[in-house]
């Protein structure tokens, strides 16, 4: 098969070594003389299934460092205790409550995951640069998406409330 190919393309990828400086992401520097494959080392130790105690204070200190960095868990958090308010106020039952808070953690885990993104882009470098960018609107698409599913179950289950308490349904 003859394909079109732009001039000086050989058909060929080429490899991290022979791309352009320009396509290539910076690596930070390693120390190979660290890795030691006998032992555990210190992040195998953290991960550890049988030390809940690890896990549970890198679990916290994480979500201090989300809630501190980002704004937008101060807006969710404020949302969050008025739809709570208004379902005490309307008197959901239990599967109402049910529901907000699986919507409510689903929001939460989102933007969570938008800021670990963001921070490993920090990290890595520019997190301007097009990929990097690509990445970091790509994690907050997520949280968009869980939100407005969000928005959707709190509107039904109060709306159905509310519905209820007027007498409106049939």
């Amino acid at each position: 098969m003859n394909e079109a190919r732009w001039p000086g393309d050989t058909g060929e990828v080429p490899t991290a070594l022979e791309a352009p400086a320009s396509q290539v992401l910076p690596v930070p520097d390693f120390d190979e003389s660290k890795l030691n494959f006998d032992e555990p080392s210190d992040l195998a130790a953290s991960t550890d299934f049988g030390n809940t105690g690890r896990k549970l204070a890198a679990g916290w200190r994480g979500l201090k460092l989300a809630i501190r960095g980002d704004s937008s868990f101060f807006a969710h958090g404020y949302r969050g205790t008025l739809i709570a308010i208004t379902g005490l106020l309307l008197g959901i039952n239990q599967w109402g409550w049910c529901l907000l808070i699986i919507a409510a953690c689903l929001v939460l885990i989102a933007e969570l995951a938008s800021s670990a993104v963001d921070a490993l882009a920090r990290a890595i470098g520019d997190p301007d640069e097009p990929r990097l960018k690509n990445a970091r609107e790509i994690a907050t698409a997520g949280v968009m998406v869980a939100a407005f599913g969000s928005g959707a179950i709190t509107a039904i289950v109060l709306s159905w409330k509310l519905i209820d308490l007027m007498g409106w349904r049939l």
